[in-house]
């Protein structure tokens, strides 16, 4: 008994230790993510001047630093800019497919395909697409160019952000870009929140380990990060321009500071619109000269101060004042100049100001410009995430050998139904009943298990049985039912004869009286 209570003890402990193992494994995955510091935050500063702005989009590739540091910052006080930017982000569903890429001395089909692709998708729901795509769109929306890299263990994959100012482009492998980081501005404070391969390179810098020929150093401060690092941006002069690039929003930066200076001058003419002036006058003698002591003028001018309303001004002076009105004596068209640079900002950023509430005659408008907005997320964004997606599926060990890819579906939370039916009208040719599934939200995983899971294991089909209506059973049957008689008003067919009929029509133009075409056999 006593031996059976320490072997209990015993796997109690073993347990306890495991659960204490995981949680802590748990935490240093976290912690690598974690930078409490601020240490891995861009350094650049933001310019406030339009001066500044206009001589950085001169030479844009030496400024993309300050650029992407400015526009950041529009995206916290701006309204505009941070509604169209969420806007675009928000756009696609993010919905994708998967399928084999025949070839290669690959021509058939194998029995393996259904582990194959199992596998696949479980590899797809570790990369967690639904969360991190959106990321990546928004990131490199307001930087130009960011730069990630991949941190992977048993419990799941990541990515780390570094920041712009640190890492180049360095070239372009099967549509994915791979970029260099400066080690020499890694600071050691920041040595264990780095990945492994970053702590190695910045121990063979400080090492004086680099060679002359080492291909994976450049200028002995450049390192070349693996492939677990990627890069992603939207101008595809980035390899030309120094493997920096700007948002395809910059051009807004100047209108928007001009459109704050516009609402800065608002409050301003409001102001002076209310502010009243009240004048306390020191009396004096005939020469001119003030019969009171300063020491009395300011105890009065005290008392007065202390007793009035806000947006009322006391002045104490020996001189005349004239009757000056300050209402009116601000900027009279202030309030076109802000509406005329909202207008000038929509215009930088490519949208319709109708689809923020702006004035429109036409919703056909809106429309043209949502399509326009899905073409551009098409052709700009989807490709590059899905050449990305396609070397992470590359890496995937399958049996049969077959490599797989990756397609995003070509739809838009804002054309959902439209774009749903377009797939489901595609089904009747032959289409893809995979690409139908990824465009009404299931992802491939999903696909696999759960509708393996009700058809094995629920059974649903006996569960959900489908009722009976006028597109499942016919005229007979719906007289009779299942040995049941339906029955029928006398005067049910009185004003209208054809009530109560099933059936399409016989004519494409029915009337009351149009006589159907029986559906029963």
């Amino acid at each position: 008994m006593a031996n059976r209570r320490r072997n209990m003890r015993g796997k109690r402990r073993t347990y306890e230790r495991n659960i204490a193992a995981i949680r802590r494994r748990n935490a240093e995955y976290a912690s690598v993510l974690a930078d409490p510091k601020s240490r891995f935050k861009p350094s650049t500063s933001a310019a406030t001047e339009k001066s500044n702005i206009k001589s950085y989009l001169q030479r844009p590739a030496d400024n993309f630093a300050q650029i992407a540091a400015t526009l950041r910052q529009a995206y916290l006080n701006s309204g505009i800019v941070s509604g169209v930017i969420d806007y675009y982000v928000a756009h696609p569903t993010y919905n994708y497919s998967i399928y084999p890429v025949l070839g290669n001395k690959q021509y058939a089909i194998g029995g393996n395909m259904q582990e194959d692709y199992i596998d696949v998708a479980y590899q797809l729901n570790l990369l967690n697409i639904n969360y991190w795509a959106p990321k990546f769109f928004k990131d490199t929306l307001l930087d130009g160019v960011t730069f990630y890299i991949k941190i992977e263990d048993s419990t799941g994959i990541a990515y780390m952000k570094l920041p712009p100012e640190w890492c180049r482009i360095s070239n372009l492998e099967n549509g994915v870009y791979r970029f260099r980081i400066d080690i020499s501005k890694l600071k050691q404070e920041q040595y264990d929140e780095l990945p492994n391969e970053l702590q190695q390179a910045y121990d063979k810098y400080h090492g004086s380990g680099i060679s002359d020929d080492d291909q994976d150093w450049y200028d002995r401060k450049w390192y070349l990060v693996s492939d677990d690092g990627v890069a992603f941006t939207f101008d595809h002069n980035a390899i030309n321009n120094g493997g920096t690039a700007v948002s395809p929003f910059a051009s807004v930066l100047a209108d928007s500071l001009s459109l704050d200076a516009a609402k800065d001058n608002i409050d301003i003419k409001d102001k002076l619109d209310t502010v009243r002036l009240i004048h306390s006058k020191i009396p004096t003698d005939r020469n001119g000269t003030p019969s009171l002591d300063l020491k009395t003028a300011r105890n009065f001018d005290d008392q007065m101060r202390s007793r009035l309303p806000e947006g009322v001004v006391a002045i104490t002076s020996p001189s005349s004042l004239d009757n000056i009105p300050l209402k009116g004596s601000g900027n009279e068209g202030i309030y076109d100049t802000v509406n005329n640079g909202l207008e000038q900002l929509f215009y930088d950023l490519g949208i319709s100001s109708s689809l923020f509430g702006g004035k429109t005659t036409s919703s056909n408008i809106v429309k043209e410009s949502v399509k326009k907005d899905s073409n551009w997320i098409y052709t700009n964004l989807f490709p590059m995430l899905e050449a990305y997606y396609n070397f992470e599926l590359s890496q995937v060990k399958t049996k049969s050998k077959i490599p797989w890819n990756l397609k995003f579906i070509r739809e838009s939370n804002f054309t959902l139904k439209e774009d749903i039916a377009n797939y489901k009208d595609q089904l009747s040719y032959g289409g893809s009943r995979l690409d139908y599934l990824a465009s009404v939200g299931f992802t491939p995983d999903q696909i696999i298990s759960q509708l393996t899971f009700e058809q094995q294991a629920l059974d649903i089909d006996s569960i959900m049985v489908v009722k009976p209506t006028s597109n499942t059973i016919s005229s007979k049957e719906a007289s009779t039912g299942s040995g049941k008689t339906i029955v029928k008003s006398p005067n049910s067919n009185i004003n209208n004869p054809n009530k109560g009929n099933v059936g399409r029509p016989e004519t494409d133009n029915p009337t009351d009286d149009t006589d159907r075409l029986s559906d029963a056999a």
